[in-house]
């Protein structure tokens, strides 16, 4: 098992960065993204708490030795849910891929929260919380259950070795979302 752990500071304050999040595509940056699907989105009742269910198409990426050996499709799923609690200026995304998981599965927790002024890094309270810039934090454990240990530890390192690229990218990508940027204007990428 491999764990990527990130955490990216955006310049936005929390209301305007957890808006943004189901607008996050398409974008420039984000070229391997080609569909996603609201599958369901809900209010709980009593807690105001905002579940939505998304289903993302994504062009496969693996590394080339990956994608001959095991002859794998040009499409990859991820299904990913989003819970927003209006009360509590935070979001938690929780993501998993659907396409290949007899490789390698990858199970992503993501949480945007107001920056804390003594540490960036932990979610916090209203009142000491910095109303201006969002945190970004990210853990992502890939495990390959490949019967051949070699080869699941290179699943499992390919993996993280492309979480850790698209890092920057998917900071550059959306902070373009955040600022405006205009997703209408985008060509549409055609499903592979």
């Amino acid at each position: 098992m491999k764990v990527f752990e990130n955490e990216i500071l955006f310049n936005y304050p929390p209301a305007q960065t957890i808006a943004a999040l189901h607008r996050k595509y398409p974008n420039p940056f984000a070229t391997h993204v080609y569909s996603v699907d609201t599958l369901e989105r809900t209010i709980d009742p009593e807690s105001g708490v905002l579940r939505s269910e998304r289903l993302i198409g994504v062009q496969q990426g693996a590394p080339k030795w990956i994608t001959k050996l095991f002859h794998l499709p040009p499409t990859a799923y991820v299904r990913e849910v989003v819970f927003v609690d209006p009360s509590d200026p935070s979001a938690t995304c929780m993501s998993v891929n659907l396409s290949l998981a007899q490789y390698v599965s990858c199970l992503e927790l993501i949480r945007y929260y107001p920056t804390t002024p003594t540490s960036p890094s932990s979610p916090t309270t209203l009142d000491s919380a910095d109303s201006s810039t969002t945190t970004f934090s990210q853990r992502a454990m890939l495990i390959s259950g490949f019967p051949t240990k070699y080869v699941a530890r290179k699943l499992e390192q390919a993996s993280y070795d492309r979480f850790k690229a698209n890092a920057g990218i998917g900071k550059q990508g959306f902070d373009w979302v955040l600022a405006g940027g205009n997703q209408a204007a985008l060509p549409r990428p055609a499903p592979p």
